[in-house]
């Protein structure tokens, strides 16, 4: 989907919206002629980075899966959660006759059952708003002060902070640590959902190493995922 795209439309928000759309069909389409209703309800966060000409980067998302950049040591996240949580997401599936009810750990979900407000699939609660279109954000990279994309799922976001990921990685010799520390850090720390990350190191990797790398994880470790 994405290199046809690519070459019939410049704007990559676009691109990446016109995709994410055409998967959720296609998916669509494969549950129609299954035989197994279960699919009915199975689905995906999905994030997802374009960069052209090392410069000009894209991301787009559903779901609880995050993008963060570091820039000068710091952590600017690049997409927001669609969760029950956000008010423009809970009026939505309000609106579209869905409603949100919040389990024993006091966590919201659509109709009780999904954490998220929009992913690919789940087509059972199509019909009362949770959508596959995604939210883009636009970037110019900086490779004198941008350090690293991080790709995250949330078995990592609800163990580590955006900063403290930046910071961790910060620490590390090549991508492929950084991403092995990062995962592992999560399971140790009791992630009990899926752990999964992607570093993409620019320009200015490893011109922030620091001495020091605090954490927060006085947190109460409980399922964080598409069924908490």
């Amino acid at each position: 989907h994405f290199r046809d795209l690519v070459a019939e439309e410049e704007n990559l928000e676009v691109v990446l919206a016109k995709a994410f759309l055409e998967i959720d069909k296609a998916l669509a389409r494969h549950v129609h002629f299954s035989a197994d209703a279960s699919l009915l309800s199975a689905g995906t966060t999905a994030t997802v980075a374009l960069l052209r000409d090392g410069i000009e980067l894209v991301v787009a998302s559903v779901g609880d899966s995050r993008a963060l950049l570091c820039r000068k040591g710091k952590a600017y996240k690049l997409t927001v959660d669609h969760t029950p949580e956000r008010k423009d997401e809970k009026d939505r599936i309000k609106k579209s006759g869905g409603f949100v009810a919040w389990n024993s750990l006091g966590q919201p979900h659509v109709n009780g059952r999904l954490a998220m407000t929009r992913s690919i699939g789940d087509f059972d609660l199509k019909r009362i708003g949770v959508i596959a279109e995604p939210e883009t954000k636009r970037i110019t990279l900086h490779h004198a002060h941008d350090s690293f994309l991080a790709l995250t799922t949330d078995g990592i976001n609800f163990i580590m902070n955006s900063q403290e990921i930046c910071d961790v990685i910060n620490q590390c010799h090549d991508p492929t640590e950084a991403a092995q520390v990062i995962s592992e850090q999560a399971l140790q720390y009791g992630s009990e959902d899926n752990s999964t990350i992607i570093v993409v190191p620019f320009g200015a990797w490893g011109k922030q190493k620091g001495s020091d790398v605090s954490f927060s994880f006085s947190r109460s470790f409980v399922s964080s995922g598409r069924w908490a």
